[in-house]
């Protein structure tokens, strides 16, 4: 065998040796496992977000507000001279007879006299005979959110949209954190009920 060729050889028995060891140094040392992925916390939907994510069959119906009666509860004229309907925006109820007042201002602010949109079913409505509706002001922000924002009414699900919820809740957080409104003095959130014959009666 020439030179050539036995270096070639002895070329090609080391090649496979190292192959062949490399084989069994993989195979005898266990795999690190593979960290699953961190999930980002999920990113609370704003108003427009969650607003767009309601069922219904049409944008909703613009009405014009004519009263407010309590921070949730107003009172409203259907469009092309309709009837007047007493409305119950949903996602919020009122903080009750200890800074009741001052939400109903803050409401009347915000509300009367006004256009809004009631998204949700026509037929929906309470004990009280309110229709229930998620109120949506110009821009495609719910009321309730802002409501919740500003420590006027806190977060009350029943009735109201799952997907709106989210917003209203931490928009509640906020209010609590910064103790406005009901969160503040002399309220410090108390959850007095309301007594019938004042402004807040009959939101619950």
């Amino acid at each position: 065998m020439s030179g050539l060729a036995l270096a070639r050889y002895l070329l090609g028995v080391a090649v496979v040796g190292c192959a062949a060891g490399a084989v069994v140094t993989l195979t005898s040392v266990p795999a690190a496992p593979v960290p699953a992925p961190i999930a980002a916390p999920a990113a609370v939907p704003g108003p427009r977000a969650a607003l767009a994510e309601l069922d219904t069959d049409a944008a909703g119906e613009r009405v014009n507000v004519l009263r407010v009666v309590d921070a949730v509860t107003f009172d409203a004229r259907l469009p092309d001279g309709g009837p007047v309907i007493r409305v119950r925006a949903l996602g919020v109820q009122p903080p009750g007879t200890c800074y009741g007042a001052q939400a109903t201002t803050f409401a009347s602010q915000v509300l009367d006299r006004r256009a809004v949109t009631l998204v949700g079913e026509e037929r929906a409505a309470d004990r009280f005979q309110r229709r229930l509706a998620t109120v949506t002001l110009d821009g495609g922000g719910d009321y309730a959110v802002l409501a919740a924002e500003a420590g006027i009414a806190r977060a009350y699900a029943t009735d109201a949209a799952p997907e709106v919820m989210p917003a209203v809740r931490a928009a509640q957080d906020r209010a609590r954190l910064a103790e406005r409104g009901v969160w503040g003095v002399p309220c410090r959130g108390a959850a007095t009920p309301n007594v019938p014959g004042t402004r807040g009666a009959g939101s619950r």
